[in-house]
């Protein structure tokens, strides 16, 4: 399936969101309708469940907030072996939440692992 945003196509990721709100009404990134939504349509004041899925793992990872948390959600992009024919570029998925200043993130990398942590910058792709 294609996805449109603003007249353009875009690809579906291997990791994507859902969010669902108190009313049971849900958001997702890539929806049953062809659409892609940005993260910023989420509605974080009515958020009460963060899902990252996948179409091609059985993993998925929630977070349950409350009223004090805020989500946070990027992509994390390295290219790697520039200017070889090993280049390659590849995408990390990074979520979370701030409370009261402090972070918790979950990074998916490209093989799946799961590595959490307060600072993504702290990490590297090899």
């Amino acid at each position: 399936m294609e996805y449109k945003f603003e007249g353009n196509t875009i690809p579906k990721e291997e990791w994507y969101w859902i969010a669902q709100y108190q009313d049971g009404s849900t958001l997702k990134q890539f929806d049953d309708n062809g659409f892609y939504h940005q993260f910023m349509e989420i509605d974080q004041s009515q958020l009460k469940v963060f899902k990252m899925v996948s179409d091609n793992h059985s993993n998925i990872f929630t977070l349950i907030f409350t009223e004090e948390m805020k989500l946070i959600h990027f992509y994390k992009r390295f290219m790697l072996d520039i200017g070889t024919e090993q280049y390659r570029e590849i995408s990390c998925y990074c979520f979370g939440y701030e409370i009261k200043g402090q972070k918790m993130m979950v990074m998916i990398t490209p093989s799946n692992e799961i590595i959490i942590t307060n600072n993504t910058n702290l990490i590297q792709i090899e």
